[in-house]
Order: structure tokens, then sequence, then C-alpha cells
């Protein structure tokens, strides 16, 4: 049967930025293995599967089951696809609901149909240790709590950051599997936008098993004059790009469900509860504006859809 399919571009207001994900209303479940196959035919960072739950009408259904799916594997959490199914039910089926429960392996995710055309993501606050590399003074110390690093962690690192980049501390989110690098505030856009991870020696590197993503990250000290700003030249409080070779994506565009790691830590050295990230994919670029809560983290973002088609199953 063909179901109702959609590819969108999220965390941007523009066609062909922010991040790309496909969203496939089935309205049963299917086999994981079928679901894998889907994913890798579309073959994006994430493809998401909607399944209503309290009506079989996509259109009538307040609340959803819903998982992601990389093109090798499944994920616990990702933002860009659940922004990309609330704005394909929001805007493209009609939901009557103004706000949309989905239940997913990260617990129960609101997603509420908001103002000038931000949909606001009710997402979870993950906590952070930072990490102390051999006898390195750890300037984090004395804000997060300290776990030491693995043998491995640092050439994995250097495996993303050139040798002329300073690297002033690592934080690391045991329960999301993420490591964020922070670097040099004084890194200009364009060389922050020249990285590239070595993916193959990252693998060999490691399994998996402790980083499934790696990101970079930076407050920049002159947003103007290194240039993090927007197109209206509003400043960004921070920027990142994140790397996720253990989970089949060489570098994602957008991801929203890290902002739930880097945001928590920005909040805690800049103390502001509002903070506008950016991520900055080269070509490409995502905004963030993002609420932190005492263990949650809400993050408004917009989605448009660039194709609409169906697939047959």
């Amino acid at each position: 049967m063909p179901y109702p399919s959609f590819i969108v571009d999220a965390f941007t207001t523009t066609r062909f930025a922010g991040n790309p994900a496909a969203v496939c209303l089935i309205p049963e479940a299917l086999d994981e293995k079928e679901y894998q196959k889907i994913a890798a035919e579309f073959n994006l960072s994430e493809t998401a599967f909607p399944v209503p739950t309290t009506s079989k009408d996509y259109k009538l259904s307040s609340t959803f089951s819903l998982r992601w799916f990389t093109p090798t594997t499944e994920v616990p959490l990702c933002g860009h696809a659940t922004l990309a199914t609330a704005h394909v039910l929001f805007n493209e089926i009609g939901n009557s609901n103004d706000e949309i429960k989905f239940e997913t392996k990260s617990g129960v995710l609101t997603v509420k149909n908001g103002a000038e055309g931000l949909l606001e993501m009710d997402f979870p606050r993950y906590d952070l240790n930072s990490i102390r590399f051999n006898e390195l003074i750890n300037p984090l110390a004395d804000k997060f709590s300290e776990i030491d690093a693995p043998p491995f962690l640092f050439e994995v690192i250097k495996c993303l950051i050139p040798n002329k980049i300073v690297i002033e501390s690592v934080i690391y989110a045991p329960k999301y599997g993420g490591v964020v690098v922070i670097i040099d505030p004084d890194t200009t856009k364009s060389e922050f936008e020249a990285f590239k991870i070595d993916a193959a020696k990252a693998l060999v590197l490691h399994d998996g098993s402790f980083v499934r993503g790696l990101a970079i990250s930076l407050r920049p000290s002159n947003p103007v004059a290194q240039g993090f700003i927007d197109l209206k030249n509003e400043p960004y409080d921070y920027a990142c790009r994140y790397f996720g070779p253990w989970d089949g994506v060489i570098e994602d565009p957008a991801t929203g469900s890290a902002q739930c790691v880097i945001a928590p830590f920005w909040e805690k050295i800049t103390g502001k509860e509002e903070l506008y990230g950016f991520q900055a994919f080269p070509g490409r670029g995502a905004q963030f504006r993002l609420l932190l809560k005492e263990d949650r983290v809400v993050l408004k973002g917009s989605a448009v859809s660039v194709l609409r088609g169906e697939i047959v199953h």
C-alpha cells in the first residue's frame, strides 16, 4: 500500500538549509528490520515513523508512538526528526490539536504548535561530567563532577580538532553518550566550518560504546567580528557542530538532541536560561531557540517541507 511520506528541512525557515529528515506516515507498527530498510532507502541522517495511538486518524490523534532510524541503526532520541514529524502533522496533515505527545524510548516528548510559526519541543536535559586528562588541570572541576578520560578519547578528539586549535575543556553526558569539546572562543566561523573528521580512523580507535557522538562548541568572544551572527545580525550565544560516525552519520546538519547536552553546559557557564544556538554545518546552518528548565530543555524551531510523496510498502 502507498503511505504519505515527506522530506522536511528542520531548524530552518528556508528550504535546503537546516537538517533534512524523512517522515513516513505508516499507521501500524512495523518490524524493526522493515523500518531499517526504509531508513536506508531514504539515506538521510534520520527517518521518523510516527504511529497514532489515541485515534487511527493522523488528523485527530493527540498521541503517537515515535521511532527514529539512521541508515544503519535506531537512535533513542532525535530532535530534528521530531520537529519534522510535528511539522508534517500540524502543517501538512492538519492535526487538530494544539499539542502532540510522542511516546519514545527517551520518554514522552511534547510538541506545541507555538506562535510565529515556531514549534516548541519539550526534551530531556542531560547530566554532565567534566573529563580529566592525565595530569592536566581540569578548568571545569569546580563546576561539574569529574571523570577520568578513557585512554582512547584524546586520539578520537584529535581525529577532528586540528593541532593549531586550542582545546579549553571536554564534557561528557553519560546517558546520552555524547562528548562535547569546548574550543578557543576566538575561533572564526570560517575556521570552525573548516574542521573535518577522520571518520575511518575514529571508528578504528573506538567502537562507540563510550562515545556515540562527538560535538565541538564555542562561545564566540566577538560574534560580529568572527561571523557568528544570523541574517538579521543577531549574535549567537554559542556555536556547535556534531559528528556521529558510530551511528552511521559522519556529520549531522542540525542535532536537536545534542542541544540537550550543549545548551545546559553554556547555561552553567553564562548563567543565561534562554540561549540562541547555531549549528555550523558548512553550507547549511541551523538555529535553535532554547529555554533551560531544571530538568528539561525547550527547543523552539521552524521546519519547511521540501518533498511530498508516497512510499509503497
